[in-house]
């Protein structure tokens, strides 16, 4: 049974009219994902079986189509409206057991982007459901469906080469706790490793950011030739304060170095987390190759992933992995992972070490990312392949190797 919203079903036509009108630009992207696991341990799954959904070890698999129009009003007004439509296409039935979003195995559908953005010189405004790029609350994109935000956001360019930010959150659909009416923190504790496979977005369902909404205020210049310079502060309002504070730079042509460093604070029970990294990167014989560095508070009680969803975060050492992501942010972790790239004859090719170990409990992460990208016709697929082992206080021993694979064509 189909199950599409009516705001769905309004917001595509919408975008479908949209085309008759002068200055209207029509985007959109269809896109598959299948994953499958093969895990030792507390649960035992195949390569390319079913499995149960119960586990949360099953193969998982999800299609969306996202089309979207953006008009120009006035001289100075455009808006942006963008429409979700997701399907298990039924593979559930026969191929997998479990879904790449929440809700129900059937089709489903959200209105994921719906604004307004005014200029008057070199200030923008811009007002409603959109994308957030910010180090601790954006936008995740890599899922079938994503993550978005009610909010108000001003940006200013008056300073040469700086771009000052202030924000106002009221809503969110991540899929992180963080939403609850408790105001309880758990973004960055689980990371997608233990039982998530990574989902991001709640669809239909946008609820309050915190306890009473979130604002934040932020500055990035790139005053300093070939070096980009941010900090911020985050209020999530009586919940908890963090701050941010990133330089990356080029040196030496090809060489290139960042730093992080970040605190969260929370206003109830816990105590203050603080996390920073290090990384370096450079070009040898024609392949990128970097080294990062991470270490979290042994005495703090948040990590560092987007606060929206749980799972991926900004920390170097975090960077471009399907588990080893939010899970190298918890307190008490220090992680180091290595990396390199290359595209061969179309095919742009990726693989990263990374090892995360805790200081204050039994958990420690081992694992490989490789992966291979290129287009096909006017399609990219890719495939990612994740070997890890890790030793937990509940789970000792478990090897776990994940393959995800992804078509996606945008028009």
């Amino acid at each position: 049974m189909t199950k599409i919203s009516l705001a769905t079903v309004l917001a595509l036509g919408f975008v479908s009219s949209l085309s008759a009108i002068e200055d209207v630009k029509i985007t959109g992207e269809a896109k598959v994902i299948y994953q499958t696991t093969n895990q030792e341990g507390a649960v035992t799954t195949g390569m390319f079986e079913q499995g149960t959904s119960t586990t949360g070890e099953a193969a998982r698999a999800g299609a969306s189509l996202t089309i979207g129009a953006n008009a120009k009003l006035s001289e100075s007004v455009t808006g942006n409206v963008e429409a979700q439509a997701f399907s298990t296409l039924g593979l559930e039935k026969n191929l997998v057991s479990g879904v790449m979003a929440t809700g129900s195995t059937d089709t489903q559908g959200q209105v994921s982007q719906a604004s307004l953005t005014a200029k008057a010189g070199k200030t923008t405004v811009v007002v409603g459901r959109q994308e957030l790029n910010t180090p601790l609350a954006f936008t995740e994109k890599w899922n079938v469906v994503k993550n978005t935000f009610d909010a108000a956001v001003v940006q200013n360019n008056d300073i040469e080469n700086t771009t000052l930010v202030g924000a106002w959150v009221g809503n969110h659909n991540g899929i992180s706790n963080f939403n609850n009416t408790t105001g309880v923190i758990t973004a960055g504790t689980a990371g997608g490793l233990v039982t998530s496979f990574g989902q991001t977005a709640t669809l239909k369902s946008f609820e309050t950011f915190g306890t009473d909404g979130a604002y934040t205020v932020g500055a990035v210049s790139k005053a300093v030739p070939d070096t980009t310079l941010q900090a911020w502060y985050y209020n999530v309002v009586d919940v908890a304060q963090a701050t941010w504070l990133q330089g990356d730079t080029k040196v030496a042509g090809n060489v290139t170095l960042g730093a992080q460093y970040a605190t969260m604070n929370p206003e109830a029970a816990g105590k203050t987390s603080s996390i920073w990294a290090v990384k370096a990167g450079t070009e040898v014989a024609g392949v990128n190759v970097y080294g990062a560095y991470s270490s979290a508070d042994e005495d703090g009680t948040l990590g560092f992933a987007n606060v929206s969803t749980g799972d991926k975060t900004m920390i170097y050492t975090g960077l471009d992995s399907i588990y080893m992501d939010g899970i190298v942010t918890r307190p008490g972790n220090d992680t180091f992972k290595v990396g390199a790239s290359k595209e061969l004859s179309g095919v742009k090719l990726a693989t990263s070490y990374t090892d995360c170990s805790s200081d204050t409990a039994a958990n420690e992460i081992k694992g490989w990312d490789i992966s291979a990208s290129t287009k096909v016709g006017g399609a990219t697929v890719q495939a990612i392949y994740t070997s890890f082992d890790t030793e937990t206080a509940t789970y000792t021993g478990r090897d776990r190797d994940t393959l995800r694979l992804v078509g996606s064509y945008k028009f």
